[in-house]
């Protein structure tokens, strides 16, 4: 019995687990291929840039020579005067030099042909830097593209229908009995665009706030209390941007002053949900 004790009784070792196969999922393909972008050399970003480059100026050339024909064909400068037609002499713009036509009608294939070439200009931007994100972040920054393209436009569109309009009939009743309301088309050309442009950058106020929230540089406190700090400015930005028409002035300080009550709560939802997670 002692000799049987002694023996050492064999132990059963269980079967190997067979190794777990995760299956790749398309998403996570993917993901991958984006990560494998996004550690490319130095030199090649550099390359990838300039190729984006080159490929942007090639479609913004090819805006700008249809936006030529087009004008050409169907006066662009008409729909450009149509919302201020009725505050002008004969219905018409002046040129007063002898190159002046030629600067306008290269002004307005410029701008015309970058509207037709900006979906592709801005694949090429979110082409770009889309690799540098994460799946989360890209979740983020694309809406957020897409709500400033909206609120770009709708500031654009506000400048050019409304203030415009209003900021002409301001500027065509100061006249006197030995003058007559003239207007060059380059003085107003320049004035479109300029208003245009500011307007619609100016709409981009939410947007801004929302990344700095999202970056933590600002808070919803902080916010507040500047409060009366940021209408005063925003009243003399719009006195800026706008004629010197108390009518325009209030039309565009009012949606800044709402958009900015706006960006208030933004980044009260942002800073909410930051200290939630």
């Amino acid at each position: 019995m002692d000799e049987l004790d002694d023996k050492p009784v064999p132990v059963e070792t269980p079967p190997a687990k067979p190794p777990v196969v995760y299956e790749e999922t398309q998403g996570d393909a993917d993901e991958d291929e984006l990560n494998k972008r996004s550690e490319m050399p130095f030199l090649d970003h550099l390359e990838e840039l300039r190729r984006r480059l080159l490929w942007c100026l090639g479609y913004l050339f090819v805006g700008i020579v249809i936006a030529f024909y087009v004008n050409s064909r169907y006066d662009l400068l008409s729909f450009i005067i149509a919302p201020v037609k009725p505050y002008l002499a004969n219905g018409k713009l002046l040129i007063i030099k002898p190159t002046e036509g030629f600067m306008i009608a290269m002004k307005l294939s410029l701008a015309f042909g970058l509207i037709l070439a900006s979906p592709i200009i801005l694949y090429h931007i979110w082409a770009f830097i889309a690799p540098a994100l994460l799946k989360r972040e890209r979740s983020v920054v694309l809406p957020m593209l897409v709500v400033s393209i909206f609120m770009f436009v709708l500031g654009a569109v506000m400048a050019f229908y409304i203030t415009l309009p209003l900021g002409m009939q301001f500027f065509s009743k100061f006249q006197f009995a030995s003058t007559e309301f003239m207007l060059t088309a380059g003085s107003y050309l320049d004035m479109v665009l300029m208003m245009v442009l500011a307007t619609g950058l100016v709409f981009e106020l939410p947007i801004a706030i929302l990344l700095l929230a999202r970056l933590g540089l600002i808070s919803p406190k902080f916010l507040r209390e500047k409060r009366r700090h940021a209408i005063i400015a925003i009243f003399i930005i719009a006195m800026v941007v706008t004629p010197p028409d108390p009518g325009s002035m209030i039309l565009v300080a009012v949606p800044m002053v709402f958009l900015y009550e706006l960006s208030v709560w933004i980044a009260y939802a942002v800073a909410r949900k930051r200290n939630s997670s």
